[in-house]
């Protein structure tokens, strides 16, 4: 979902700006009338767009805009401003990046304006998305690391070791399986064992006649396995993936 957040600090009515951000069934608008609710949202829930409406004092969305540009989720988020103050946008151009503007009120015409720019975020968003969405990022003490799922053929836990076994090589480093799991978005990613993940597109081969079950992957020769208690877990995953396709 794209999630926007309306931050409305002036006394003018948002109705029109509402009405914009509720275009598709994939947006969801979040509203505050306050600096500590806005700072709240930001914390919470990953926000994709600000719509910022700081009318009459700018103290407000001063702080507030300081706040997102630390905070480090929100860095690069970006910022409409919807004002009726020529002396608010003089300020926000030389100190804001990521940031448009629109004076109010707000013609027919640049309604259209501000409708297609939250379609435009929101394209960005997808895109984003679906790239990242294809990755399997985990983040460890020495750095940040990036697999394509597709890469991965089983991921084992070795005295503390994980050890990603990709289609090419090998990756190793220190971190429990539970959290690696917490970071998979993949459903093709999953345990079949306490010590074992797996990647059920690029298996070639199951062998129920081995206790624990044995399982084979294409580009490699390493068995990863599945144990009793995860078998119905495994067989009620594949069987999900073959309906779905």
């Amino acid at each position: 979902m794209f999630r926007l957040l309306l931050v409305n600090f002036s006394k003018v009515t948002s109705e029109k700006v509402q009405n914009i951000c509720s275009q598709s069934t994939d947006f969801v608008l979040y509203e505050s009338n306050s600096l500590e609710k806005a700072v709240s949202f930001c914390k919470q829930i990953k926000i994709h767009c600000v719509l910022l409406m700081p009318d009459p004092d700018f103290i407000y969305a001063k702080r507030f805009m300081t706040f997102l540009r630390k905070f480090p989720t929100s860095i690069h988020t970006p910022v409409i401003l919807l004002s009726s103050q020529i002396a608010h946008i003089l300020q926000v151009i030389p100190q804001w990046n990521f940031i448009e503007i629109f004076m109010l009120p707000l013609s027919t015409e640049k309604e259209r304006e501000l409708a297609h720019l939250i379609n435009y975020y929101h394209l960005l968003f997808q895109q984003t998305k679906d790239f990242t969405s294809r990755l399997c990022q985990i983040s460890t003490a020495k750095g940040i690391y990036s697999f394509p799922y597709e890469e991965i053929l089983f991921i084992e836990i070795v005295m503390k070791k994980a050890i990603f076994h990709l289609r090419t090589k090998e990756v190793v480093f220190t971190m429990p399986l539970y959290k690696i799991r917490e970071t998979m978005q993949s459903s093709y990613m999953v345990q079949t064992h306490r010590s074992f993940i797996v990647n059920l597109s690029n298996i070639s081969y199951l062998d129920k006649t081995k206790n624990p079950w044995e399982l084979s992957f294409f580009h490699s020769d390493q068995h990863a396995y599945v144990s009793r208690g995860y078998k119905k877990q495994f067989l009620s995953a594949i069987s999900s993936l073959f309906s779905n396709d």
